[in-house]
């Protein structure tokens, strides 16, 4: 052991610690997901409004009751809470091409909670998000 130093855990900013503890949210070219941690950071509400500002290219969750018509149900049914991925190809395809995205992408944001007119949201940056490559469709058929 001699000569060998520990490396601290705050030099990896995106450890496995970290993400399960932080409200995430994912975007494939065709789904969303979200953490559970996102869904615990609501109190774990049943459904919620999406907003996107093109501009800043952020998303914020806002939660709703079952009565608001945009509002979509994030959770999935049962007694434990876990993340939630939904089908939403034509939402996705339209913010890929006005955020200027590859589709061979996926695009990962961490959340922090806001408070907007007494109201507790998630507020996503995707200015600078955490991407990698995923199998193409091509790629998989050439396979």
């Amino acid at each position: 052991m001699e000569g060998f130093k520990v490396v601290s855990a705050e030099m990896f900013s995106n450890s496995l610690t970290q993400r399960n503890d932080a409200p995430m949210i994912t975007l494939w070219v065709s789904h969303i997901s979200f953490s559970k941690a996102a869904i615990n950071a609501l109190n774990n509400c049943e459904r919620v409004l999406i907003k996107v500002n093109q501009e800043k290219r952020a998303i914020l969750l806002i939660p709703v009751n079952v009565k608001d018509k945009d509002g979509i149900r994030w959770m999935k049914s049962g007694k434990s809470i876990s993340g939630r991925r939904l089908e939403c190809r034509p939402f996705m395809e339209q913010l890929y091409r006005s955020w200027n995205w590859d589709s061979d992408f996926v695009y990962r944001a961490t959340g922090r909670i806001v408070v907007c007119e007494q109201k507790i949201m998630l507020y996503f940056d995707f200015s600078s998000p955490d991407s990698w490559i995923f199998r193409s469709r091509t790629k998989a058929k050439e396979e």
